[in-house]
């Protein structure tokens, strides 16, 4: 199955998985704007992570414990979607859109309550001190 060789979500580089999660400028953008939500966008990727486990790592032990689980899902549905959208994007021809991407995300985060995912519930409205 042919198959481009330039990251459909940003144009601008070769893709790799980690492209994908976590260099992608389109990726960055919806992880800065997932975790800014909640009040941890001080933890979203930065140009020097280059490993999407790495920063995974790196970002649940900046956060206090009580929030761990929260964030763990956080990550998993934030990476979900982004692989979602590029599926999107190389088997439908779907241009990339921050926005819509960011309302599908709330829309699946609905569902996983519905399911009784509910460890996204207890993610902070308000910023919380990170590294403590």
């Amino acid at each position: 199955m042919p198959h481009p060789k330039i990251c459909v979500l940003c144009d601008q580089e070769e893709e790799d998985i980690q492209h994908i999660l976590v260099s992608c400028v389109f990726s960055r953008q919806i992880w800065f704007s997932l975790l800014d939500r909640v009040g941890f966008s001080v933890l979203a990727p930065q140009l020097d992570d280059t490993s999407f486990e790495e920063w995974w790592i790196k970002t649940d032990k900046l956060v206090p414990s009580v929030f761990t689980k929260c964030l763990n899902s956080l990550i998993v549905l934030g990476a979900w979607m982004i692989w979602k959208q590029h599926n999107d994007g190389v088997f439908n021809g779907a241009s990339p859109n921050v926005s819509r991407t960011l309302s599908l995300i709330k829309e699946e985060d609905q569902l996983w309550g519905l399911a009784c995912a509910r460890e996204l519930l207890c993610l902070p409205a308000v910023p919380v001190p990170i590294g403590t």
